[in-house]
């Protein structure tokens, strides 16, 4: 990477720290992008978007939306900005190791996000399967609407790589090794061992340093166990050691979908008998299999849905209106940046889509969400 070009120079590392400040304002200066931009303005303003070299995780309770959201904010939006913006000097690649879903259904939940921003049809997974009372089936002006969409599909395709054979953490290391190792060339150090010089790789240069490789694997824990090892002693190899190289060696960006623990599914009292709906909420400790993947992680994102807990209200919104369409996006850690921000969404699980929901002091606004989210 660019950065790694920098440090054989042999200056100091603060030149070498001031040197990459200098290059990437100069970018900035001419009308680049340092980053893929994040698609919420209020959480943009602590996270301003996907940068490579970090390593990220997307964590929130059984069925509430985590891989929806990875598929978002990992697959359509960096996607999305690669084709609105063809100026841009980014290139993307992106693999998604779907240990839970075959590629045909990973590929129909883009679908049905595409039917509904481009054609505004709400239609589902089960819809598109043709699932549902008996005699329905999927009507002929959506089947139409798929098919005008070939070239599109196929060009994505050529961005990013489905993979739903491979679920041990070896097997998804080596297959992202072998990419980078064919978009790049390592240099070479000699170093002395037992009196005998030998020469060994030191530093990764790829060919091309704006290209944005994404690995997301979702989820980690339906990894299968390396042999000898534990889930957990599993999971802690993939992010210690496999997700840190990949990362640090190779600067790609390092997706993981974590569920969390059972634990958070309960509703938890105060002595009084009083709900404690922050307990409710995803965290870090919350999550399951392994708490230790946090460590290793720059950012973690948690997506709470306060609805599944009868909860009336979360931050001044109505949940009672909204029940399934409210998330909260929440950034549990922020190596470079802030914790702890919230950022209100509307989502609709039937077509994948989020959108970040206007502030609660815009009062017109809000209700028409609320009329919206009441006609769905």
């Amino acid at each position: 990477m660019e950065e790694n070009k920098i440090k054989l120079s042999g200056e100091g590392i603060f030149d070498s720290a001031l040197l990459q400040i200098k290059k990437r304002q100069e970018r900035a200066a001419l009308g680049h992008v340092n980053c893929i931009p994040f698609p919420f303005e209020r959480t943009s303003q602590y996270f301003p978007g996907i940068e490579r070299g970090t390593y990220d995780i997307c964590t929130a309770s059984s069925g509430v939306g985590k891989s929806k959201l990875a598929r978002f904010l990992y697959v359509i939006i960096p996607y999305t900005f690669i084709k609105e913006n063809p100026d841009t000097d980014i290139r993307l690649k992106i693999f998604y190791f779907s240990l839970e879903e075959s590629k045909e259904k990973f590929m129909m939940s883009i679908i049905s996000y595409w039917l509904f921003v481009q054609h505004n049809m709400r239609v589902s997974i089960k819809q598109l399967r043709s699932v549902g009372n008996v005699g329905y089936y999927l009507p002929d002006d959506v089947i139409a609407k798929i098919e005008e969409a070939k070239e599109y599909f196929a060009d994505l395709e050529k961005y990013v790589t489905i993979i739903d054979h491979i679920h041990n953490p070896t097997g998804i290391f080596k297959t992202m090794k072998s990419y980078n190792e064919s978009k790049g060339k390592w240099t070479k150090r000699t170093i002395t061992i037992d009196g005998v010089d030998k020469e060994v790789n030191d530093t990764y240069i790829p060919d091309d340093v704006n290209e944005y490789v994404i690995a997301i694997t979702d989820h980690i824990g339906l990894l299968r166990t390396e042999k000898g090892l534990s889930k957990h002693e599993t999971i802690s190899r993939f992010s210690s050691e496999h997700c840190i190289e990949l990362r640090n060696k190779y600067a790609n960006i390092v997706v993981n979908v974590q569920q969390q623990s059972s634990d958070k599914e309960k509703k938890q009292y105060t002595f009084k008998g009083q709900s404690i709906d922050e307990k409710l909420e995803p965290s870090l400790d919350g999550l399951a299999n392994n708490k230790e993947t946090q460590r290793d992680a720059d950012n973690v994102f948690g997506l709470f849905a306060p609805d599944r807990y009868q909860m009336e209200e979360c931050d001044g919104y109505k949940v009672n209106v909204m029940q399934d369409h409210f998330r909260m996006l929440l950034i549990l850690k922020s190596r470079d940046g802030e914790a702890n921000v919230r950022t209100p969404l509307f989502f609709d699980g039937a077509c994948s889509y989020f959108k970040e929901l206007p502030r609660i002091e815009d009062t017109g606004a809000i209700e028409k969400v609320y009329q919206y989210t009441q006609n769905l």
